[in-house]
């Protein structure tokens, strides 16, 4: 009997040496939360409920990412959207994928839908309430949510069974609001469910394991909201999985989880969200791919599926999910020789579109087989949406409200801000474009009558923070949407949507008193003020409402918009996925002291560093490709710094790879530095382009958006001005003879 137990994990050894790892996914999404119609409510968990927009087109672009950048089979993928996403179908799917599941396996389950919470007398926690996931028949008598104690079990499960578990959630625990003025959209909460789970059971947290198998991805911390939001299609999607799928984009499969999350950040960020993503993993773990899967074990390109075929043209499992446009190109090789060439002449969805053929014959197609996509497509979608906060007010109306402004400043009972990237106000009192509007300590409360600071104080309790935002006045509303719809603006648009917008225009008083306008985010919080973006611009005074003081003032505002549109535009843009053509490289930060690594992403000012070109790990290419590098920074305030190759080294050693005595070198020194003032958010972006750009020195080193017209033949021309007045998205289409290469550090005391 000793023997047979010794054996034992010998055999077990022996059957999972011949067993392959496979990759698994159980995707759900639910929009459709409303009973049918007429339906009468009683005996349910909760009595309000809420169609969502975006929770399906999250489950498909997932989809669609997971078979085609990751190589998931299809077969090994699960969908369960709306109905069938009821309480007994969620539970059933994921026991199913439980029992298929095998040791060594790598598992996703993705979420998008209602959160909610639900009271539990038993719970240790403060508050008495578990974090739920809302099915799609909580209108059903009987049908409970299913809480985080009930999905740590499961997740546990998975982990006991020895697979390596991702899961990634698209919802929110809280409907409160935060402070500081606030205009949510559409969010994916639910109000409380009405019954007492009496659950005393505590789960291990999965992401407390030692063994480091599972991580977890959520779209905002418990106390927040988690939005939705259109994508640049006009499609719409959950925030979060916005950010994450254009993160999925523009980073490698080899692509750590840290630095994956950081991306997801900056763009949510940059889409002028407040709300906070969360990674929870242990360390090692956050620094494997977001899979788990091994470095260089699936091939850093997009693969496209043939769904089908119509009158001749081809159909595509593949849509603006994989970043593919009108005019991309794929092919079917044979060998290095192209058998069948086409191009996207419809792109549907997220996950759909129409090929026609231009060389070779659709009877060399079968549906299912891998396509690669060999060319890169602009996307047309705008860097900037500005929101104008409508108002029919005149100068003389603001200058009375900037005189209550200056008084509240003055009053004993407040603290008076305007910065909103230091304080979050308890009281904010703003325009949204019809009405005066007051949040208190998160909680909307209605405005008084008559704007004045008597009326204004009675709403603060005492040494309370107070925020007060001007309205725009009639002259500087229509003078600033001309302004911007100018044929030289190519890169902001106005939206009459707030929530679809990154930014807005705001108003509060300089030094002396005076109205000041400014642009902020939607979604303001301080401690966004280490992002990449600025919470608020420096804001600009006006004295009078005189054709040159209200023409002065909107050139700054422009200026400033320009700015931010060319900050968007960089950390937005999508290089060309490469395939064979891609740059096997990436940029890492290093302690110039003690030569290590640096892997969190994070620096403090004086901290000596330097930046190293480092190969890919298990690239097999990295001597195939070459390219020209170059390394630049963009700051909050839309400046653009060379990096490297100094301004007067020329196109002389900056051609990577290289090599020494015929091997490659994996680890090339490129610059260093000591970091230094202001603290924030710094992106650095390398690109690598198969021709010198002759004018480096001058492209990258640019103050302001102005005059900065491309004046080199390199093809990257008019990419290179992207952000700058007169600049677009870049060129229509272009080979994928160039890369693009992210990294955002954040730097603090």
């Amino acid at each position: 009997m000793i023997k047979k137990i010794a054996l034992l994990p010998f055999a077990l050894l022996a059957i999972l040496a011949g067993r392959a790892q496979e990759k698994r996914a159980l995707i759900i999404g639910i929009d459709k939360y409303l009973p049918p119609p007429h339906t009468k409510i009683s005996g349910t968990a909760r009595s309000a409920f809420r169609n969502l927009d975006g929770c399906v087109n999250d489950g498909r672009a997932m989809h669609a990412v997971v078979t085609s950048r990751f190589q998931f089979a299809p077969a090994n993928v699960d969908t369960v959207f709306n109905e069938a996403a009821s309480r007994a179908g969620i539970l059933e799917k994921m026991n199913e994928l439980l029992d298929k599941t095998n040791p060594g396996d790598f598992v996703l389950l993705f979420y998008a839908g209602h959160g909610s919470q639900v009271f539990n007398s038993l719970s240790r926690e403060v508050d008495k309430k578990d974090e739920s996931i809302v099915p799609s028949d909580t209108w059903k008598p009987g049908v409970e949510d299913i809480r985080d104690k009930e999905l740590a079990k499961i997740y546990n499960a998975f982990l006991d069974k020895g697979a390596k578990l991702t899961v990634i959630m698209d919802c929110c625990h809280s409907g409160s609001l935060s402070r500081g003025p606030q205009a949510p959209g559409l969010f994916r909460f639910m109000a409380d469910a009405n019954y007492d789970a009496k659950d005393a059971s505590q789960p291990v947290p999965p992401e407390t394991r030692p063994e480091g198998n599972f991580l977890i991805l959520s779209a905002a911390q418990d106390n927040e909201f988690a939005q939705e939001q259109k994508d640049a299609n006009n499609i719409p999607h959950g925030a979060f999985t916005v950010a994450l799928l254009q993160s999925l984009e523009q980073q490698s499969v080899n692509a750590s989880a840290l630095n994956l999350f950081s991306s997801i950040r900056a763009i949510l960020k940059s889409n002028g969200k407040k709300q906070e993503p969360v990674l929870g993993a242990q360390p090692a773990r956050q620094q494997q791919t977001l899979f788990g899967l091994g470095k260089g074990s699936v091939p850093d390109k997009s693969r496209v599926a043939v769904s089908g075929f119509e009158y001749g043209d081809v159909l595509l499992q593949g849509g603006f999910a994989l970043g593919l446009y009108k005019e991309n190109e794929l092919v079917k090789f044979n060998g290095t020789d192209t058998l069948v060439k086409l191009v996207i002449d419809t792109v549907y969805s997220v996950n759909r579109s129409l090929a026609k053929i231009v060389k070779g014959s659709s009877k060399d197609l079968k549906a299912g087989e891998l396509l690669e996509v060999t060319n890169w497509v602009s996307s047309s979608a705008p860097l900037l949406k500005i929101w104008l906060p409508g108002s029919l007010m005149n100068y003389s109306d603001i200058t009375r409200l900037a005189g209550v402004s200056k008084t509240l400043k003055a009053a004993e009972k407040i603290r008076w801000v305007n910065d909103l990237e230091k304080t979050d106000p308890y009281t904010s009192v703003y325009y949204d474009g019809k009405k005066f509007r007051v949040n208190t300590d998160g909680k909307e409360v209605p405005a008084p009558a008559s704007i004045t600071a008597p009326a204004l104080l009675q709403l603060c309790k005492q040494d309370s923070s107070f925020y007060f935002e001007l309205p725009l006045f009639r002259e500087l509303y229509s003078e600033m949407k001309v302004k911007l719809q100018s044929p030289q603006n190519k890169s902001i648009v106005l939206t009459d949507d707030i929530a679809d917008a990154q930014y807005m225009l705001y108003g509060t008083i300089d030094e002396e008193g005076n109205p000041a306008y400014g642009l902020r985010r939607i979604e303001a919080a301080a401690r966004d003020s280490l992002e990449s973006m600025p919470v608020q611009t420096k804001s600009f005074p006006v004295t009078t409402n005189s054709r040159e003081s209200v023409k002065e003032l909107t050139d700054n505002l422009y200026e400033y918009a320009m700015r931010l549109a060319k900050i968007r535009g960089w950390m937005h843009l999508d290089g060309p996925d490469g395939g064979a053509n891609s740059f096997p490289f990436h940029l890492e930060l290093f302690d110039k002291t003690s030569g290590a690594p640096i892997t969190n992403n994070k620096y403090q000012v004086g901290h000596q560093v330097a930046f190293h070109l480092v190969a890919d790990p298990g690239s097999s290419g990295a001597g195939k490709i070459k390219r020209f590098v170059y390394v630049f920074l963009i700051d909050k305030s839309g400046n653009m710094t060379l990096a490297y190759p100094d301004a007067d080294a020329g196109n002389v050693a900056n051609q990577f790879p290289k090599y020494e005595d015929y091997a490659l070198v994996k680890n090339v020194y490129l610059f260093e530095g000591v970091v230094s003032e202001p603290v924030g958010t710094d992106n650095y972006f390398l690109l690598a382009s198969d021709e010198p750009i002759t004018n480096y020195a001058q492209v990258f080193n640019q103050e302001g958006v102005r005059g900065n017209e491309p004046r080199d033949a390199n093809p990257l021309g008019n990419l290179l001005n992207l952000g700058n007045e007169g600049g677009t998205r870049g060129f229509t289409k272009s080979v994928a003879n160039w890369n693009l290469i992210k990294l955002a550090v954040r730097s603090g005391h």
